[in-house]
């Protein structure tokens, strides 16, 4: 990602999605627009019959790339597996639109599903969240601005192998710096082309949810690793932070697992376990509700 343009990572990405295998069929899939400030929000709706829920999905790519169709399989899976509804937001992409961009984007998605998903027959009362890599980072984020707001509700956060701390100091960076897919440099050109290069602070908790002042009240959460990933130590210092703070947290690390292997089923036995896993937790979470 480091050496390629924007346009370029992002084909490589697309090209990438289409040796996958599709996603289940549900029930109701469909493209919605969310009326924003600023900028609309294209979404896709995920919406098994008799959903008890629904999980707000933020994908990966850096910041930088990825969009609804490079998550369409993954959040079919999930819709699947959990019987939940699913709604993948489409958010803005550096550098056209530097941070805060994406984060506003899912922020005012997910407020607006609490506020108005059931005029779409959406089960939005009761909600989780759930991202990938970039989109673990917002899932986070995400959750410390609903408690600081006193809302969205959300029951339960899902993070596969986040990006939380731009100062990038874990140890899993040089241990898997080159020769396991997503190397430090592709880190740290995401974290600059995203914010740094922007002014922003890397200790500004909003880009680094480990950062943050507190993480008490946050929502129950499960949050997944890969062994051969620059970004495992992020991870798992943010779950050993939620643990600290007492929120309920499972961390799972899927050893000789590469960062971008959650994606990959049909391909890798373990990417079934793992989506299965936050599709068992996210499902668990809205029933007891």
């Amino acid at each position: 990602m480091a050496e390629t343009s924007a346009k370029e990572a992002r084909a490589a990405m697309a090209a990438r999605t289409a040796t996958r295998a599709p996603g289940p069929e549900i029930d109701k899939v469909y493209d919605f627009v969310i009326p924003a400030m600023g900028a609309d929000i294209p979404v896709r709706i995920y919406h098994p019959k008799d959903a008890p829920g629904v999980t707000m999905a933020f994908h990966g790519g850096g910041w930088l790339m990825g969009n609804r169709d490079s998550f369409d399989a993954v959040c079919r899976h999930l819709a699947s597996d959990s019987g939940l509804a699913v709604v993948s937001v489409d958010y803005r992409l550096a550098p056209e639109h530097p941070f805060p961009a994406a984060l506003d984007d899912v922020w005012a998605a997910t407020c607006w599903v609490a506020q108005h998903g059931a005029d779409l027959g959406l089960p939005s009362a009761r909600m989780t969240v759930f991202g990938e890599s970039a989109g673990g980072n917002l899932t986070a984020a995400v959750c410390l601005l609903a408690r600081d707001h006193a809302g969205p509700r959300i029951l339960a956060q899902a993070l596969v192998y986040p990006a939380t701390d731009a100062r990038q100091q874990g140890e899993s960076l040089s241990t898997y710096a080159e020769g396991f897919m997503q190397r430090k440099a592709d880190v740290a050109y995401a974290f600059r082309t995203y914010a740094l290069d922007h002014g922003v602070s890397p200790a500004d908790w909003k880009l680094s949810p480990l950062l943050a002042e507190s993480h008490e009240g946050l929502p129950p959460a499960i949050v997944i690793t890969a062994e051969c990933d620059a970004l495992c130590d992020d991870g798992e210092a943010y779950a050993r932070k939620l643990a600290e703070a007492g929120v309920p947290t499972t961390c799972v690390r899927y050893i000789g697992m590469l960062h971008t292997f959650y994606s990959m089923r049909g391909q890798v036995d373990a990417a079934t376990l793992a989506q299965r896993q936050i599709a068992d937790t996210l499902r668990r979470a809205v029933q007891a509700a």
